[in-house]
C-alpha cells in the first residue's frame, strides 16, 4: 500500500512464535541439522505452527521479526556449515504459499526487525507456519552441547477495518 502512516484503530496486535530444535548428529552425523529428516539426498522439514489462525475477513500486517538461538550469536555464525545459508520461510498452511517473496536468510540474530508486509488470506482454517533450515557444524564452543534451539517470533496486526481492507484490495489488484 502506498505510504501507510498508521494501522487503523481497533486492530489487534498478536505476538506469535515457535521454537525449532536440533540434536547433534540427528539426522546428519557431526552436525546440528535443523531439517527434520532426509530421504536419500532430499532434505525435508515439517513446518511448525506459529499460533495464528487466519481469519479470511481480515488483513494481516507483519510488523516485526525476532530471531535468536540458545547459543551465542558469534558461535552461531562460526558454526554455519560452509556453502549453506540458514533460512526461515513463513507460509500459509492451506496454500503452502510463502507469505514473503523470499525466505529470510539469517546470518545474525534479530530483535524487532521491521519486515512491514501485508497478507490477505481468503482461505478458511488457514494458519501461519514457519520452516527453519540450517546446518551447523560442531565448533569448539559447541563441544558437549547436545541440543540447540532456534526461536522465531513476529508482531502481527490483525486489521478489521473494512474500508482499509477494501482500499488495500483495490491497490493490489
Amino acid at each position: 500500500m502506498s505510504l501507510i502512516t498508521r494501522i487503523p484503530p481497533g486492530s489487534a496486535l498478536a505476538v506469535v512464535g515457535g521454537i525449532f530444535q536440533s540434536a547433534f548428529g540427528n539426522p546428519t552425523v557431526g552436525e546440528y541439522d535443523f531439517t527434520n529428516y532426509k530421504v536419500g539426498g532430499t532434505r525435508f522439514n515439517v513446518a511448525i505452527p506459529l499460533g495464528l489462525k487466519f481469519n479470511p475477513s481480515y488483513l494481516y500486517f507483519f510488523h516485526q521479526l525476532n530471531f535468536s538461538m540458545s547459543i551465542d550469536e558469534g558461535t552461531f555464525l562460526s558454526a554455519i556449515k560452509q556453502g549453506t545459508a540458514p533460512t526461515l520461510t513463513i507460509r500459509d498452511s492451506t496454500s503452502r504459499r510463502s507469505i514473503f517473496h523470499n525466505p529470510f536468510r539469517l546470518f545474525r540474530y534479530f530483535e524487532n526487525l521491521a519486515v512491514d508486509s501485508f497478507h490477505l488470506n481468503s482461505n478458511a482454517n488457514a494458519e501461519l507456519l514457519a520452516d527453519f533450515q540450517a546446518e551447523l557444524v560442531q565448533v569448539a564452543d559447541l563441544v558437549g552441547i547436545t541440543q540447540i534451539f532456534a526461536q522465531v517470533s513476529f508482531s502481527i496486526y490483525e486489521i478489521k477495518d473494512l474500508k482499509f481492507i477494501d482500499d488495500y484490495k483495490k491497490e493490489v489488484q
